[in-house]
């Protein structure tokens, strides 16, 4: 059966810094009315080719705008893409909609169709009203996060990441979690939070499952797991949404000083592989195409001068070029690179070309300038 979503406008304010929509969406699977609430991006109307990943709340009620306040923050500083971010209100039906059969744990009719709603009908039909990108994001709390691991261990291709705050499992689902988790051979992003006075029940199943979560060796499976020291069943959900964002969105933050430490300092292969496949990661996972950031590259072309990798600097400065040719930084990488492999005419006019292009972070036209300046001296050039 074709299902087909019927969207009725019932609320609508829009503006251009918040860009928030709230709407009555009809379902034919529910045979009802849903109110969801949606903050687009800052940037959607002026990127009208640009995709964006989908951050789905289950309790829109009171998840919904704690969540898009976070995404607005972190995509200010540019440590998460900006999202599209959808809040399903369930005050009244939380209850049937998370609700599963208690003999075989698996959903029953209302939880089965509300599963359906999401997976079939509201998810295709935000896919093409606000071009989002393949990566998707969902989030629930107690009840509501217990429901969303039916489409973890249903091996459903529509999240990509999880996030369950203080979830309040099925007999069994712990079990089915760490299974689907073990056996994944896509990217999976799972985040589990509890804190020291959540509920006694909850917390005993979630440390169990975290203890399992924590010893499984998948390539395909990354986990975050928060332990909150003073908060309550409730008030743990505005410290996990936070966490679970910055840890899912990790290798999209531009490369910090603990990131090259812990990460670029050790690799065992070239800073410039590194980088690459940071940014092709970020477009093949996340749905993002990114720009390489300008400080991306200074650290890794940084990293190999170090290590005198001259070789693979020289594809630092080959990469700087392309990505901005209107900046000096590709021609110092290369001006440097051929100064230490003994070619200093080619140095020369290297940086005397790149004296003419913008500066850019460090670089300016005094040190291209003394750059040239050196070699001349020092190699008789007029």
């Amino acid at each position: 059966m074709k299902y087909i979503l019927l969207i009725s406008l019932i609320v609508s304010s829009l503006s251009v810094s918040a860009q928030l929509l709230t709407k009555k969406v009809y379902s034919e699977i529910l045979g009802d009315s849903r109110e969801i609430s949606i903050r687009l991006p800052k940037s959607f109307k002026s990127k009208p080719g640009f995709k964006y990943p989908l951050v789905l709340t289950l309790d829109g009620d009171y998840i919904f705008d704690p969540t898009s306040g976070d995404v607005n923050y972190f995509s200010y500083w540019d440590d998460i893409p900006e999202c599209v971010v959808v809040g399903i209100h369930q005050k009244k039906t939380r209850l049937k909609d998370s609700r599963f059969d208690t003999n075989t744990n698996l959903l029953d009719y209302s939880g089965k169709d509300f599963y359906d709603f999401i997976e079939k009908e509201l998810v295709p039909s935000l896919e093409v009203d606000y071009r989002l990108s393949p990566f998707k994001i969902i989030i629930g709390h107690d009840i509501t996060a217990n429901f969303i691991n039916y489409f973890l261990i249903n091996g459903s291709p529509t999240f990509h990441a999880f996030v369950t705050l203080s979830p309040d499992f099925a007999p069994t689902m712990s079990d089915r979690i760490a299974t689907a988790l073990e056996n994944v051979n896509q990217p999976v992003w799972y985040y589990l939070a509890t804190s020291k006075n959540d509920v006694k029940s909850l917390k005993s199943s979630i440390v169990k499952l975290n203890k399992r979560l924590a010893g499984i060796e998948n390539n395909m499976f990354r986990y975050s797991y928060n332990n909150f020291a003073d908060e309550s069943h409730y008030s743990l959900v505005a410290l996990g949404i936070p966490r679970a964002l910055e840890d899912i969105f990790s290798i999209y933050r531009p490369i910090t000083k603990k990131e090259y430490k812990e990460t670029i300092e050790q690799l065992e292969t070239s800073a410039y592989d590194y980088l690459v496949n940071k940014y092709d990661f970020i477009e093949n996972q996340i749905g993002v195409k990114k720009k390489i950031r300008v400080n991306d590259i200074i650290a890794a072309g940084e990293n190999l001068e170090r290590s005198e990798n001259w070789e693979e600097l020289e594809r630092i400065g080959q990469l700087a070029r392309k990505e901005y040719p209107e900046h000096m930084l590709g021609n110092y990488f290369l001006g440097l690179v051929y100064e230490k492999q003994g070619k200093p005419k080619q140095a020369l006019r290297t940086y005397q070309n790149g004296f003419l292009l913008q500066e850019v972070s460090f670089l300016t036209k005094d040190i291209m300038y003394e750059k040239a300046e050196r070699i001349k001296s020092d190699f008789g050039f007029r």
